[in-house]
Order: structure tokens, then C-alpha cells, then sequence
């Protein structure tokens, strides 16, 4: 009996050991494969990450493109033209010019108007009563909007370029990226940090309009709280606060939708104070805040003294007459102020162009260490990059990149971020997101769903290249087989696409492969959205392809921003292009019959649909043998 009892004990502990092992097998076996699991979630982050940003840059570098494209025409047109725009572009500078666009003594209140009211001077219970207002969706009057424009344009001449802050009073400062119109963002910061005041204050690094829906209601809060608080309240520029990113993004075309007829008169109000937004904010002496970066020529002495006030535009550098009686441009001023809003920074040391964008500069760690020793400061804070995580610490520590727009691409890309800045000047970072839906989402269905956001996106730009991909396509595929190599693949993707992206790991998701390893490359056209065939199939695409180009060019010809091109606007702008390309030649009666064309409800004036639907009627034949439109 004694012996079976320990012969039981044995068999026990023995089954303890493999059960134990079994168990440890186990944990590590679920181990691994989470490891693995979130390694691939981690991949395909990333993957949609590069798709989202490279395609947001490469549209900022096709704007730029456009925009020194219609530069060269209007430089090259006859000195009359080019005495004329300077002329006019010395009086859009003037105080005078902008103190009567932005009179609002001429400008009614509508009888129906039940929004809020605005007084000079502007208190905190205004600040409080405009922010329930816009959380229920409601536009300020242009009278009002007007008020506040002409005030803060008054408040802002006063300061210089670059502005300084101390934390010695409230013991913090808090630094907030872009915002891109997105009210929920900025509310949210207020509720998570306290509204600002003489005890809690803040510096905005730039970017507040364009992208968002409510760029108009951010400035207005910012606007005002820098009246309310002028020393405690800080605004720097950003790329964005430019007249021609403006009508390129979204911001020119809210205007006219919340002001209608007035949004030209609130435009040239909106110039005036971006204009003279200060470019730089240091911090103890210690802290550089700027919207882009720097470049290896940075001085923070040389910005100070450049007239700000003349560039409308940074795309777009003011000329000067020299004494030869020729236009020339002060390269050096205008790359400060390139440079300080438009560059990112890299890896890699050195300073080079930032091709990739298409302005400014790519600085490495020894540019940034090297303006940050030339005017003593320890740290750069800039904006100017969606971060996954809403920030980003680079160069060892000396770079730190703020962004404050959360779901910048799609709801759940990105949480917000601002940072609080103390007497040792360690940031710390606070995360958010404004879309309480999306935040509560596990991790996985978070990342599938911003990947189908950006699958979608890129199969439209391939969609709208279809024909040219095709033609890549079939150039490697003499023999009509319908299959071509990976390495083919790729590289007719990149080269029609322009994209750098990772088509190797992105291929499962957008093309078919045979037993072997060939590419179907028909089956890009048939999975998602990109399915079907339509008449007059290369004019369309061509369209759907220059879209964006074609509403920048309607924009850059609706010289009064009210949404519609009058028969004038049209006439100086067809005439404008016969005289840059001197094979067209266009008499008045052939204009008069383009502009009838074009205007398909015969109200007199074209709207954006008449102006695209327009190109969409050119001959298949005619579009085809151009090779564009």
C-alpha cells in the first residue's frame, strides 16, 4: 500500500512537469505569434502611413508646379501687364488698401441673423459665447467677421517678426501645431488643458485653415484670443496662411460657402492678417517654436527685419525694381521665409532642397545643432508633418515635431498632440483624439480600417491613370499574355504614378499573381472601386486625373473668390494663356462664343461643375492627339 502511494505521488508530479511544460509551450507559442501579429499590423500602419503622406506631399508639389507655371506667364507678359500687377500688388499691401476691404461700417446685418454678436473689446464671456455658438454650428455675421479681421490686422502689424515668451510668470507655456480647420481639435485641447489666459499660455505654430471644415471658426477663436490675451497668446505663421495654398486647399472655397458674395471682401480681410502673423517664437531664450524648420542659412536677426507684410503668398516672391528698370527677387529674404516655413527635417546630415514637398529644405542633425549653438537655444519645436502618434523627437533630441489635427487623413490615421513646455524645458507630449467613436476601436480594426481609407485613395489615382498604366503594362508584354514580372510591375507603378511606395509589400492588396509569380496586371482594374468601363474612357480619366489641377486653375482665375467666373474673369484668363502660347491666337468674337460655350445655363456666369464639364465635351480625337487637356 505504502508503495502504490508512492508510485501514485510519482505519476503525479511527473504529470505536474509536462503540464507545466505543456503550459510554458503554450505562452510561448501564443507569444510568438502575437509578436508576429503585431509585427504585421505594424507593417501594414506603416504601408497606409507612407500612402496617405506621400501622396498628401506630392500634391503640394504638383500645386507649387502650377503655380510657378502661371508665374512664368504672367512674368513673360508685356511690361503694361507687368506695370499694372505691380501696381495693383503695391496697393493690396498698403494699410489703407485693407483698412477699406475690411470696413465693416458699409456691410449689413441680415434681419434674420441669430447668431452671436461681437464687441471690441473682446472679453472672455465673447470668447465663451462664440465657442457654444460654433459647436452648434452656427456662422458668424460678415459684419462681425469684418470687425474682428480689421482689429486683429491692427494688433499684429504691432509685433515683430519674431516674438519671445517667458515661463517664469505661469510656470508653462503650451505649444500647439496645425489645427487645418478642425474645430473639434481645438475644443478638445481647450477642455483637456483650460482655456487660455494670462496664467495659461500658448503659442499656435501655424497652419490653422485649409483641409478642415471649420478654418473660418478657428481663426476667429484665435484671432480673438490673441486680442484677449496679447502677450499670452501667441500665433506664428504657417505655410498655409497663403493666399495661393488657400485657394488650392479648401479655404477659399469655405469662404464662399458660409459668406456667399461677401467671401471676396472676408478673403481680402483674412490676407491682411495673415500677412503680418509673426514668423518665430522663442521661449526663455532657450526654445525656438517655428512652422517648418530651419535651413544652413537661418538667422533669426536677418528674419526680424524682413517686411513680412509683403508676402501674400510665399509661393510667390515680391519683386523689385533695380536699377536697370528690371523685376528682381531678394533670393536671400525670400529663402529665409521659405525655409523657416516649408522644411522638414531628415536623417541623414547636410542641407538640401526638399524636392518632396517642392519648397524649402531638408536639414539633417548637424544643421539643426548648428543654428541652435549659433543663437543659443537648446531646443526647436516645428509642426508642418502628420505624426502617427501626434509628435516626433529627432537629432538626438534637439528636433521635436508637434501636430495637433487628429484623424488628419481618415478617422483613426492619427491621434493630436500639443505640448507642455516648463522652466526645464522638457516637453511633455499630451495625445488625444477628437472622434471618441474611432479612439474605443481595437487596434486591429483601427489600422484595417485607415488602410481601406488609403487602398481607396490610391485606387483612385490609379483609376483616373488607368490608360497610361495600361500602356506601361502592356510595354512589357509584347505577347499579350496579361502577365508581367514584380519587378516590371513596380516599376511601371512608380513611373506612371510618381509615387515612391512600397509596391512590394502593397501588391497583395491591388493586384492578382499566377502560380509563378507573374503579375495579372489587369486585375488592378477590377478589385475595390476601380471596376466598369465608361464612354470616351481617356478624356474622362484625363479630367478625373487634373482635377484638382483644373479647381486650382478655376480658383486662381476667380479673381474675386466668389465661386463663379464672370465673362470678364474668363476673357483675362483665355487671353492671358494665347499670349503664353503664341500659337493661339483668340479674337474677341471667338471669345465671346468660348465663354457662351462654357456657360451650359446661361446665367452669365461659369461655376466650377460648367467649367469642368466644359473639358469633359472636347473630342475624344482632339484629347487624345494633345495628349492632354
Amino acid at each position: 500500500s505504502t508503495q502504490s502511494t508512492g508510485e501514485l505521488k510519482k505519476l503525479n508530479d511527473l504529470a505536474e512537469i509536462n503540464s507545466s511544460e505543456t503550459q510554458l509551450r503554450a505562452t510561448l507559442l501564443i507569444q510568438r505569434w502575437f509578436r508576429r501579429w503585431r509585427a504585421e499590423l505594424e507593417v501594414r500602419r506603416r504601408c497606409t502611413w507612407t500612402i496617405f503622406q506621400t501622396m498628401e506631399y506630392a500634391s503640394e508639389n504638383e500645386q507649387l508646379k502650377l503655380y510657378n507655371f502661371f508665374n512664368e506667364i504672367i512674368s513673360g507678359l508685356p511690361d503694361a501687364f507687368n506695370a499694372m500687377q505691380n501696381e495693383k500688388n503695391d496697393q493690396v499691401e498698403s494699410v489703407e488698401h485693407f483698412s477699406k476691404l475690411s470696413n465693416p461700417d458699409n456691410v449689413a446685418i441680415d434681419p434674420d441673423y441669430d447668431g452671436p454678436d461681437l464687441v471690441l473689446p473682446i472679453d472672455e464671456k465673447q470668447i465663451k459665447t462664440l465657442i457654444e455658438a460654433f459647436k452648434e454650428k452656427q456662422v458668424l455675421s460678415a459684419k462681425h467677421l469684418l470687425t474682428l479681421l480689421a482689429e486683429a490686422r491692427k494688433h499684429f502689424m504691432k509685433i515683430e517678426n519674431v516674438q519671445y515668451m517667458v515661463t517664469s510668470i505661469a510656470g508653462k507655456v503650451t505649444v500647439v501645431g496645425d489645427l487645418h480647420g478642425s474645430l473639434d481639435d481645438l475644443l478638445m485641447i481647450f477642455f483637456k488643458n483650460g482655456l487660455p489666459s494670462a496664467d495659461n499660455p500658448y503659442v499656435i505654430n501655424g497652419d490653422f485653415v485649409d483641409r478642415g471644415p471649420a478654418s473660418v471658426e478657428v481663426s476667429i477663436l484665435l484671432f480673438g484670443l490673441s486680442l484677449l490675451y496679447p502677450n499670452s497668446f501667441l500665433l506664428n505663421r504657417g505655410n498655409h496662411e497663403d493666399v495661393i495654398m488657400n485657394k488650392r486647399y479648401g479655404f477659399t472655397t469655405e469662404l464662399v460657402k458660409k459668406y456667399g458674395l461677401l467671401a471676396n471682401r472676408i478673403s481680402k480681410g483674412f490676407e491682411g492678417v495673415f500677412r503680418v502673423l509673426p514668423l518665430v517664437t522663442v521661449v526663455d531664450n532657450s526654445v525656438l517654436i517655428c512652422h517648418g524648420g530651419v535651413s544652413d542659412i537661418t538667422d533669426l536677426q536677418y528674419i526680424n527685419d524682413i517686411p513680412r507684410h509683403k508676402y501674400a503668398s510665399i509661393l510667390r516672391p515680391p519683386t523689385k525694381r533695380n536699377e536697370d528698370g528690371e523685376d528682381e527677387i531678394d533670393l536671400i529674404e525670400w529663402r529665409q521665409m521659405l525655409d523657416l516655413l516649408w522644411s522638414d527635417p531628415k536623417a541623414a546630415m547636410g542641407c538640401e532642397p526638399n524636392t518632396f514637398r517642392g519648397g524649402g529644405t531638408y536639414f539633417g542633425p548637424d544643421i539643426s545643432s548648428a543654428i541652435l549653438e549659433k543663437h543659443n537655444f537648446k531646443l526647436l519645436i516645428r509642426s508642418h508633418e502628420c505624426k502617427p502618434d501626434g509628435y516626433d523627437v529627432t537629432h538626438d533630441g534637439l528636433v521635436v515635431t508637434v501636430f495637433s489635427a487628429s484623424n488628419y487623413y481618415e478617422a483613426g490615421s492619427n491621434l493630436g498632440a500639443y505640448i507642455k513646455l516648463g522652466p526645464n524645458h522638457k516637453p511633455q507630449f499630451i495625445q488625444y483624439s477628437a472622434t471618441e467613436s474611432t479612439s474605443k476601436l481595437p487596434l486591429y480594426s483601427r489600422v484595417s480600417k485607415v488602410e481601406s481609407s488609403a487602398l481607396r485613395d490610391l485606387r483612385t489615382q490609379m483609376f483616373a491613370n488607368k490608360c497610361r498604366l495600361l500602356a506601361a503594362f502592356e510595354n512589357h508584354d509584347p505577347d499579350k499574355t496579361g502577365l508581367i514580372t514584380m519587378m516590371e510591375w513596380t516599376e511601371a507603378m512608380s513611373s506612371v504614378l510618381n509615387l515612391d511606395l512600397p509596391w512590394r509589400t502593397l501588391r497583395s492588396k491591388l493586384v492578382d499573381q499566377d502560380e509563378d509569380g507573374k503579375i495579372k496586371y489587369e486585375s488592378c482594374f477590377i478589385d475595390g472601386n476601380i471596376e466598369g468601363s465608361i464612354a470616351n474612357k481617356e478624356v474622362t480619366e484625363t479630367i478625373y486625373r487634373q482635377r484638382n489641377i483644373l479647381e486650382t486653375i478655376f480658383r486662381l482665375l476667380d479673381t474675386d473668390n466668389s465661386g463663379l467666373l464672370s465673362r470678364e474673369e474668363l476673357r483675362a484668363g483665355c487671353e492671358l494663356l494665347a499670349k503664353h502660347n503664341g500659337s493661339i491666337s483668340l479674337s474677341s468674337d471667338e471669345l465671346d462664343n468660348l465663354v457662351d460655350t462654357m456657360d451650359i445655363n446661361k446665367d452669365g456666369e461659369i461655376n466650377f461643375n460648367e467649367f469642368l464639364e466644359s473639358f469633359r465635351m472636347v473630342d475624344n480625337k482632339f484629347a487624345s492627339a494633345n495628349g492632354n487637356i
